[in-house]
């Protein structure tokens, strides 16, 4: 019974503890360069220095917002799109080809374009996130209403039920968890995106700003720590999403199952 219950975290923990091993014997044994690479017990001190001195707190605030400023924008837009695309077959077979297009085209090109039109602000590294993650959302929105329940449909209009209804209570819920796989993968991109902007924009706060600082002044130790940081927020942030999700979609559980 009790190994059952420590179980989940035993798995979580076994490919990290394997990782800091391997990290430091390579360091040991002189595998890797000294001077680049730094202990283990190091990085972790400098992670910990970071939080007891309150260094990094606002730049994880400041990461964290417009990351969900972005990345909120893209849901209020894009779920609404995607329901639209995927209802009506032939706005989805004109839309398909334009939105694959800039789906497949990588957001860090538009870069210069963005910066050209709103500078190196705040705004632009919104915008960047916004871009990065509306189609995603909007696609897998629209892939959703597409496989929804024609028996659900069906019946919901026997009963009376109005094409707001039906988009309300019919079409917006059967798409739901697909459109939750949506938001997981977007909430990475959000992540990925902000960081880059951070570090090729510059900002004033801001986890990609601080890992740039580390960069350009040579503080190995400090660089190694933030990484392990941003890495731990994402994956932060994706177990608390997996969380969200299976309390918003309970049911979609039950249909794999």
């Amino acid at each position: 019974m009790k190994v059952s219950r420590l179980w989940p975290v035993v798995r979580v923990l076994v490919l990290p503890i394997m990782l800091i091993v391997i990290w430091q014997a390579f360091h040991s044994f002189g595998v890797v360069d000294r001077s680049l690479v730094p202990t283990p017990k190091e990085t972790f001190l400098r992670a910990a220095h970071f939080f007891t001195s309150g260094n990094i707190l606002r730049d994880l605030w400041e990461t964290a917002a417009r990351m969900a400023a972005g990345l909120g924008l893209a849901i209020l837009v894009g779920v609404p799109l995607g329901m639209f695309i995927g209802a009506f077959k032939p706005v989805y077979e004109v839309t398909l080809p334009a939105i694959d297009f800039v789906r497949s085209t990588p957001v860090t090109i538009l870069y210069p374009v963005i910066v050209l039109i709103l500078g190196v602000t705040h705004l632009a590294k919104i915008a960047m996130v916004f871009i990065a993650c509306i189609f995603v959302i909007a696609l897998n929105t629209a892939y959703g209403v597409m496989r929804a329940s024609e028996t659900r449909k069906q019946m919901a209009r026997v009963y009376g039920a109005s094409r707001s209804q039906l988009f309300r209570w019919v079409l917006f819920f059967d798409s739901l968890p697909q459109t939750m796989v949506g938001l997981r993968i977007s909430l990475s991109f959000a992540l990925v995106v902000e960081v880059l902007c951070e570090l090729f924009m510059g900002s004033k706060y801001g986890l990609g700003q601080r890992v740039s600082e580390a960069y350009t002044t040579y503080a190995i130790a400090d660089l190694y720590a933030l990484i392990l940081i941003v890495g731990t927020f994402g994956f932060v942030l994706n177990r608390a999403f997996v969380v969200i999700e299976k309390k918003v979609v309970p049911w979609s559980e039950m249909e794999q199952r």
